[in-house]
């Protein structure tokens, strides 16, 4: 089920709001986690029980590293094969291999599950968080499995730790102007997706389905730059109906994007774009490469942004994206130390972030080398 669908906006939305907020308070996390299973399962049930699955794996581990907390070799074993289950889930689900599987209701589409990608970063940091001693492992099931399984975060996150976020999910506050702010919100976003996403991105569409015709080299930078601008409203859009949503709820979740397109520098396009999850990877894999020499600087920044790519899609243009993105943070980092803005790095920047919108959309290489060579070399 996807939020702007007509059986979620005047039916599920409303139903489920009005369920929730005439339940006694005593029982609110249990109706709340039951919504968002319901959720779960409105968008086919093998996806639902694999997330379900999941979150099991979640709460067991969890429990088990509390308990072997003194033992760290047990303890490191624990997580490595807690990580390598989740992460190992979303490479299968998500890559393309499932999707030649067109037998019945076992095809790719039906098996991959709602926010895959999000739900497993909150695992993994979650058991991450436990193993630190950042926070206990939760022994209440039905408090755990809201966090993970909360359904406005689930398809576009944003993502958000235990220690954050789990005293408002787990006791939200009633406010009739939170719930019309949240209503404005999420409006907002589903106007980002439906009637400018959707229109703006009909270039890079035309542009890819009929890559043999004459096209000059303004066209296709137009189009790499309306596919970016694509991306933004959709991921955003997401985003804003997702915080909108939890608002509804009483429940307050952090902003995920900036509200500029237009960036002075690679480092201002790092911090504003899907920033939950780049302070994910920064905080859980960038950390482990840092170093004072320029060699480690660099190690950990396309370390970082490498698995940053292949979050967004498990495949060789995702990867250099990701790769890309790293070595120019890199590269900043060392020729551009001053503060001011111009209107060359505005340009430079949009330019850079025109071809990474490509290699994020495209799903080989040979296509993307297809438009490249357009942009870079000229057309007919």
């Amino acid at each position: 089920m996807q939020f702007a669908s007509f059986t979620f906006l005047f039916f599920f939305l409303p139903i489920t709001m009005g369920i929730y907020y005439l339940t006694p308070r005593r029982w609110k996390q249990e109706v709340m986690l039951g919504i968002s299973i319901l959720f779960l399962f409105c968008g086919g049930w093998m996806a639902a029980l694999t997330e379900l699955v999941l979150a099991a794996l979640t709460y067991g581990a969890g429990l088990l590293l509390e308990k072997l907390r003194t033992k760290k070799a047990l303890s490191r074993l624990t997580l490595a094969g807690t990580l390598l289950v989740q992460f190992g889930a979303l490479i299968v689900l998500r890559s393309d291999w499932l999707y030649s599987l067109k037998a019945g209701a076992f095809h790719g589409s039906a098996l991959f599950p709602l926010g895959l990608a999000f739900f497993v970063l909150q695992n993994a940091g979650y058991c991450i968080d436990v193993f630190r001693g950042k926070c206990r492992g939760e022994t209440n099931w039905r408090r755990l499995g809201l966090y993970l399984l909360f359904y406005p975060r689930l398809i576009m996150g944003p993502v958000v730790s235990y220690p954050m976020v789990h005293k408002t999910i787990c006791d939200p506050a009633f406010d009739m102007s939170r719930i019309g702010g949240g209503l404005l919100r999420f409006l907002v976003g589903m106007a980002k997706k439906l009637f400018l996403a959707d229109w703006v991105g009909m270039l890079f569409q035309t542009l890819c389905q009929t890559s043999d015709a004459p096209y000059s080299m303004l066209v296709v930078w137009l189009g790499a730059f309306s596919q970016l601008v694509t991306l933004y409203l959709e991921l955003s859009g997401y985003a804003d109906m997702a915080i909108g949503i939890g608002a509804c709820y009483g429940v307050r979740l952090p902003k995920s994007y900036g509200k500029s397109l237009f960036y002075p520098s690679i480092a201002a396009f790092a911090d504003q774009w899907n920033r939950t999850v780049v302070q994910w990877f920064s905080h859980y894999v960038g950390t482990h490469f840092r170093g004072s020499n320029r060699f480690f600087q660099l190690l950990a920044l396309m370390i970082t942004w490498g698995c940053i790519g292949l979050w967004y899609g498990v495949r060789l243009p995702s990867l250099l994206f990701g790769l890309l993105i790293g070595f120019c943070l890199w590269l900043a980092h060392l020729l551009w130390r001053d503060k001011r803005t111009s209107m060359l790095r505005y340009a430079l920047t949009l330019l850079l972030l025109s071809v990474g919108a490509v290699l994020l959309t495209l799903p080989d290489l040979p296509s993307v080398w297809n438009y490249l060579k357009i942009m870079l070399c000229g057309g007919h």
